[in-house]
């Protein structure tokens, strides 16, 4: 527990002190940063606000996570797995960000692209993964189900398909970041129940790193954590998911990021069918919220509101996986 803390606090102050480094950094080189193309009016302001923050966060939180673990001897096959895809996924991720920002390409990487890089990652989990005893079994609710060869597949549906959806929840200042921690806490929990002391390390030292870096990610956002974070903490938390033997705990815990990406297949399935026809005022659902509140058609709401409203939907989401678990 305590070298957990020790790993988080590292974290946090290597994240305080690297933020405004890479700003700066951003601001010397000229570079042009986020591009908005979205139809919310609050938010063409920050066009040209840094971006790739992540890239701090994740250095910083792989780095404390690798080098305490070795030293403290819990540098486990369980950690390791969670780094690679921390690592890879943030690689992906980076190339995205890279391509927007450098190479002035709307698109970045295309989905194939990413698509193809995502399950490269995802294999290589899955067979170092299953070379240390994995199985084919999912725990639903306490209760092991044995699904055989299809647990690569699902293992490569889970870590594409949460690093995707945090990617679609990091659309307001401070939204994902703090999500994520929330349910980071949750996993916390679990590791601790679970006495995954190895893996405990490596969730607290990005809740250190993710509130450092919400300091300057809160409204009004100095900095962006751009595809770089989100890719790699939705990939992380399938990944802590998959380790801890909790599979399904992720679809509460994540229920914020199911709702996000559930919106978007509703949307864009609806529009096909009808025509041209829309559920919600825009997808993902969090701008639905910004340009109508919960109806979409009456008053704006903030982005505070709207993240304290997801917020409060996570934390219901942990709580309730937590009594499932242990009450």
């Amino acid at each position: 527990m305590l070298i957990a803390l020790i790993a988080g606090i590292v974290t946090f102050i290597l994240t305080i002190i690297g933020i405004p480094a890479f700003i700066r950094f951003y601001h010397k080189a000229r570079i042009t940063g986020q591009q908005m193309h979205e139809d919310v009016k609050q938010h063409q302001a920050k066009a040209g606000t840094p971006t790739m923050g992540g890239t701090v966060f994740l250095l910083t939180s792989v780095l404390a996570s690798f080098v305490i673990g070795l030293f403290s001897h819990q540098l486990s096959n369980g950690l390791i797995m969670i780094l690679f895809i921390l690592v890879l996924y943030g690689v992906v991720g980076f190339l995205d960000d890279f391509l927007k920002v450098f190479r002035k390409i709307n698109e970045g990487l295309n989905p194939k692209q990413k698509l193809f890089l995502q399950l490269v990652g995802g294999v290589v989990f899955y067979f170092f993964y299953n070379q240390h005893g994995a199985g084919d079994q999912l725990n639903i609710f306490t209760i092991p189900v044995q699904i055989g060869f299809l647990y690569v597949f699902f293992v490569l549906f889970w870590l594409i398909g949460f690093s995707n959806a945090v990617n679609l929840t990091d659309g307001i200042d401070g939204l994902a970041s703090i999500s994520v921690v929330i349910s980071l806490v949750a996993y916390a929990v679990i590791a601790v129940e679970q006495k995954r002391f190895d893996i405990l390390i490596v969730i607290i030292s990005m809740i250190g790193g993710l509130l450092g870096f919400f300091v300057f990610n809160h409204k009004p956002a100095k900095i962006f954590m751009g595809d770089v974070g989100s890719l790699a903490l939705g990939g992380m938390l399938a990944a802590i998911s998959i380790s801890l033997h909790q599979e399904w705990t992720l679809l509460l815990i994540g229920i914020v990021y199911v709702f996000e990406t559930t919106s978007v297949m509703m949307q864009v399935t609806y529009f096909k069918l009808t025509g041209g026809k829309r559920i919600f005022r825009m997808t993902p659902v969090h701008h639905h919220f910004e340009l109508g509140g919960l109806t979409g058609h009456g008053k704006e709401w903030s982005e505070w509101k709207v993240d304290f409203f997801f917020w409060g939907i996570g934390i219901v989401g942990s709580l309730l996986t937590l009594a499932i678990l242990y009450l």
